[in-house]
């Protein structure tokens, strides 16, 4: 998929749809290409560091931008929720998270935040020689060869706080009433808060439900499915201000 045309993007996008007819297209990657964010966007539309796309693939072909920690040199890379684009150079770092009504968008992080990742469980499954391999929502597998306890009481749509780029586990946060949450897809997405009710045994063919508290406009519900677990007494990453 070489070329995009800029009316069939997704509305995320900071772009001015009627400048030119076409845009660049994301590379098959972690992330599905309606919701992500090519590199070289963020570089010349998000943060402005390129006027033109051959000033903005230089930069990126040169080195100069991280994601989760490593060197991307594909500027058609799609960055999705969660990934951490850092500029050393700059010293910048920003993730890319939700914002209510707006979109995917970058939120400007610390340093010391910037070697941390937030990867919501989506598989569990075995696999040879009995070792357990998880999931998580950016393509990422873990292995886990020695399958122990704390490894059995990971769940699908629980939280890994992982390191990066090294992907050290540094915990696990289920998916409980009283710890906060993140909506990540659906028509409320962006909106964040406590996780105040989940309703799972709903019948077929309605969906499992969650209920969040002291979110930007109050009280809302939304399928279980868009939710992600961020936290438990407090959310573990920086979120966008409230608008």
């Amino acid at each position: 998929m070489p070329h995009l045309k800029r009316l069939a993007t997704p509305p995320h996008l900071k772009i001015k749809v009627k400048e030119h007819v076409f845009t660049v297209a994301p590379s098959p990657g972690p992330h599905p290409k309606d919701e992500c964010i090519p590199l070289l966007l963020i570089l010349r539309d998000y943060l402005g560091y390129a006027e033109r796309s051959e000033e903005a693939k230089k930069i990126i072909k040169m080195g100069k931008i991280y994601v989760d920690g490593r060197i991307v040199r594909d500027y058609k890379y799609p960055v999705g929720l969660m990934d951490v684009v850092s500029i050393p150079e700059t010293g910048e770092n920003y993730r890319i998270l939700p914002i209510y009504r707006r979109g995917l968008s970058l939120v400007k992080i610390s340093q010391e935040e910037s070697g941390i990742k937030l990867g919501k469980v989506i598989r569990k499954m075995h696999i040879h020689m009995g070792g357990l391999q998880i999931t998580l929502h950016d393509g990422r597998n873990i292995t886990f060869k020695e399958v122990t306890e704390d490894v059995r009481r990971i769940n699908t749509k629980d939280t890994l706080k992982i390191s990066i780029p090294s992907q050290t586990i540094l915990d696990h946060i289920e998916l409980n009433e009283g710890f906060h949450g993140l909506i990540v897809k659906g028509p409320k997405q962006g909106l964040y808060g406590v996780i105040s009710e989940i309703k799972r045994d709903i019948p077929y063919p309605s969906k499992p439900t969650v209920k969040l508290s002291e979110t930007q406009i109050g009280e809302v519900s939304t399928i279980l499915d868009y939710l992600m677990v961020i936290g438990r007494d407090k959310p573990e990453i920086t979120l966008p201000r409230s608008s």
